[in-house]
């Protein structure tokens, strides 16, 4: 339940551009080449966020920046979640930087936070770019020319190849990737549905005897935030992938916000009412709630009279940061450690 001043974000389910460069140590931890204790002691990030480049299977260069847990202790980065950020149609990664935006208030509030340009979008166009190149802003740079096959792509190989990001940070000791959630805008939030219900129907290593000695390589995604859902979206099965997530047994927990002004997102959420509304089963953990303004995706956020972005930590910290039912476990393959 929720209570307090989530209760009252939740139920009335009421952007300087800096990107520091870690030290070489830094990046020597993830590539192991320092145990993990001595790692901790003297490899902690020189500035308040990471860039890095992700490639993919399909030999695409997916741009993030990651923005690590500040913590004193070990055992706290450990236990930190993490919130993987999807801009909306012709946007980057930008949109959620700034002093007020969303990625720095996680940052501050112990979320690690990794913003990502999906394919044809911002710095990932597939073009090398020097390091720190990118565009001007945060709205209107590519994400023109998508085909049904990008969208595909975005979610077998872009968000696998941050998924490998995050599991490498997690064997670092630096978050907890089964308190995994992602935050999307628009088209995005499509892509990031169809990826959790992927992560969720991953079978484990086969590297025990029994079921739940296991090693999991997926179930990870466990908060949804979509901003402006799509009616429909191309080449991804989102009306099927939505009902999914709703799987009782699964627990994802979803906040859908949506401007009620907006005829895009009236239509869509016309279409999807039933998913995106609760049921006996999920009423603790779905949410829906429009605000009666003439905004979508993430231009909902930053706006006073809207105050999504409170909404959105407040239900991040109950459905993610909270859960007591994912300490931190090693993920490597026991098949891969002999």
């Amino acid at each position: 339940m929720l209570t307090g001043a989530a209760a009252h974000h939740v139920s009335g389910l009421s952007r300087d551009r800096r990107v520091w460069l870690a030290g070489f140590a830094f990046v020597a931890v993830l590539a192991g080449a320092a145990s993990p204790k001595a790692a901790w002691a003297q490899n902690q990030p020189e500035g308040d966020r990471v860039e890095r480049v992700l490639p993919t299977g399909d030999d695409w260069q997916i741009y993030v920046t990651y923005y690590p847990v500040f913590a004193a202790k070990e055992s706290i980065a450990k236990d930190s979640p993490v919130v993987v950020l999807l801009h909306g149609d012709k946007e980057n990664r930008l949109v959620w930087e700034g002093e007020k935006g969303l990625a720095p208030k996680l940052q501050h509030d112990g979320f690690a936070v990794i913003t990502v340009d999906l394919r044809k979008h911002g710095q990932s166009t597939n073009v090398g770019r020097p390091s720190g190149d990118s565009p001007a802003g945060g709205k209107n740079t590519e994400g023109t020319n998508l085909q049904s096959a990008d969208y595909r792509n975005m979610v077998e190989e872009d968000l696998v190849a941050v998924k490998k990001f995050i599991f490498e940070l997690h064997q670092a000791k630096r978050l907890n990737m089964n308190k995994m959630g992602i935050v999307a805008a628009e088209t995005s939030a499509a892509v990031a549905v169809c990826f959790a219900d992927d992560d969720w129907k991953r079978e484990p290593f086969d590297d025990a005897p029994a079921d739940d000695m296991k090693t999991p390589r997926g179930q990870d995604v466990r908060a949804l935030v979509l901003l402006s859902p799509p009616q429909k979206s191309r080449g991804l099965n989102f009306t099927e992938s939505l009902g999914d997530v709703r799987n009782p047994d699964w627990n994802v927990a979803f906040l859908t916000l949506y401007g009620k002004l907006n005829k895009p997102d009236k239509n869509a959420i016309d279409t999807h009412k039933r998913l995106f509304t609760s049921t006996k089963a999920n009423k603790d953990r779905i949410y829906l709630h429009g605000y009666n303004v003439n905004l979508r995706g993430t231009d909902l956020l930053g706006k006073h009279e809207v105050d999504a972005e409170s909404t959105i930590v407040e239900f991040l910290k109950l459905h993610l940061k909270d859960i007591k039912d994912s300490p931190w476990r090693d993920r490597q393959s026991r098949l891969l450690k002999k």
